[in-house]
């Protein structure tokens, strides 16, 4: 089997020999229902694009080469410097998350330590509700 679903019609060896007539039949269908007016600027396009990013990688390649080993070694120790930048930025952040997280689970407890002082175990949740009702609510009038 030659492919992992064992169609041995579908190989890349049929594919490589297919390619002409594909070629062949998709520019005829292109050219048959696309109208030149619009068929050649878009093909033109395709065409500038493609030589632009040929370009830029032959800019790419041609920095590289002439890049000496000092430049190399400096852009290696700055990509060093970014990934240990980003490693201490990951710890200080995790760092205060969890002292956020220490200071809610704080104040919690303590908030749960009052209501139990308050109360004892037979009165409801309720309660701090109708008294705060009673009292008129929760904000101070001056």
């Amino acid at each position: 089997m030659s492919t992992a679903q064992g169609n041995i019609f579908l190989t890349a060896e049929n594919l490589a020999f297919s390619l002409p007539l594909l070629l062949v039949c998709g520019t005829y269908a292109f050219f048959k229902f696309v109208p030149l007016q619009y068929g050649i600027p878009v093909l033109g396009g395709l065409a500038l694009l493609i030589k632009m990013q040929s370009q830029v990688q032959a800019q790419r390649d041609e920095k590289l080469t002439k890049m000496d080993d000092k430049a190399i070694d400096d852009l290696a120790n700055e990509l060093e410097g970014e990934e240990k930048s980003d490693k201490d930025n990951k710890k200080k952040l995790t760092a205060k998350k969890r002292a956020q997280v220490e200071q809610r689970l704080a104040a919690e407890r303590k908030q749960y330590a009052k209501q139990n002082k308050k109360g004892s175990a037979d009165d409801d949740d309720g309660d701090d509700y109708l008294e705060t009702f009673a009292k008129g609510g929760t904000k101070k009038k001056k």
